[in-house]
């Protein structure tokens, strides 16, 4: 998916009602603008009293998202490969 593609999507759901969920299932790798946008959609939902669940996260990814700051914290709720 293209990068504006990615953005215009992830702008469109910062407003999504209640908990949105980002089914990750067969992605095994993310460029660094895709990770910075997902981390991006999680602060600015966190702000509004909204999560963001990524489920069905590889292990490989789910270390991206530790090593960036993001997984297994209060910003995103990883699950991976469909463990909570």
């Amino acid at each position: 998916m293209p990068p504006e593609e990615l953005r215009a999507i992830a702008l469109s759901a910062v407003d999504t009602d209640g908990n949105l969920t980002v089914n990750l299932e067969g992605v095994e790798h993310l460029d660094a603008s895709a990770l910075q946008m997902l981390l991006a959609l999680a602060a600015e939902r966190k702000k509004r009293g909204k999560g963001l669940r990524l489920a069905n996260v590889s292990l490989a990814l789910s270390r991206w998202f530790e090593y960036a700051g993001g997984g297994r914290t209060s910003l995103l709720n990883v699950s991976v490969n469909g463990h909570a």
